[in-house]
């Protein structure tokens, strides 16, 4: 098996767990980039089934966003995933979803912030996309790569969430840790004010465990969950931090 089809299959798990979170359904996509090649593989556009999702399902595209294997259709904002993979060596892997509560932050005017000590991967902040449309064009994705710099990941305004990692356990990791975190801040901002996990905090917590350590980790965790998933909606989610 090629390199190319070992992140196929992967990505395809991955699509699968996304939709056992919740977190991916009739909207959102995601990818991987080989690092040697450019080419990209990529999940289907809106209404596939991504509870079911195989690696025959997948699209391969090249950098300009041109099918180059795959008979579903891509997503119309592929122009996210190819303007990130470029933009950034470490962006191997890319997450476009809709989740619930950190898509909350996209809309209300309050600035992500994180809360609890995983929440330290987010330190850097998560800036925002001020433009209300899709990222339908090469240009528009130019413009979010520039927004997005060297952060973990975006908000799009009155849309939703971009998450980016070196591969798809972290990209997984991330984006679960994000809509944790999104999730803890609203609840705990009905009780008071907001205790935050300070920029020296998060830095002194993520001296202590690895990133790649606790990805791994997640990955391997839901991998197991999702193989005895029955794929019917809302029978397989399970918190990061119950």
């Amino acid at each position: 098996m090629t390199a190319e089809s070992v992140s196929g299959e992967r990505l395809a798990t991955l699509g699968r767990i996304y939709a056992m979170q919740g977190m991916l359904g009739l909207f959102g996509h995601v990818s991987v980039c080989h690092p040697e090649t450019k080419r990209i593989f990529i999940t289907p556009g809106m209404g596939s089934d991504k509870a079911n999702l195989r690696p025959s399902d997948l699209l391969l595209i090249d950098p300009d966003g041109q099918v180059l294997d795959g008979e579903k259709r891509p997503p119309v904002e592929w122009p996210i995933h190819t303007a990130l993979h470029a933009a950034r060596e470490d962006a191997l892997a890319v997450a476009h979803l809709h989740s619930p509560y950190a898509t909350l932050f996209a809309i209300a005017k309050r600035k992500f912030q994180p809360v609890t000590l995983q929440g330290a991967i987010f330190s850097g902040g998560v800036p925002l996309y001020t433009e209300a449309h899709l990222i339908t064009t090469p240009d528009r994705g130019r413009r979010l790569a520039e927004v997005l710099g060297s952060k973990r990941a975006a908000l799009l305004r009155g849309h939703g969430i971009v998450v980016v990692g070196r591969d798809l356990p972290e990209v997984l990791f991330a984006s679960l840790v994000l809509e944790d975190d999104a999730k803890k801040s609203v609840q705990a901002a009905s009780l008071c004010d907001l205790g935050l996990i300070s920029p020296e905090e998060c830095r002194a917590f993520d001296g202590e465990i690895a990133l790649e350590r606790r990805a791994q980790r997640a990955w391997d965790y839901f991998s197991r969950l999702e193989a005895r998933w029955d794929r019917q909606p809302a029978t397989g989610q399970s918190e990061l931090f119950p």
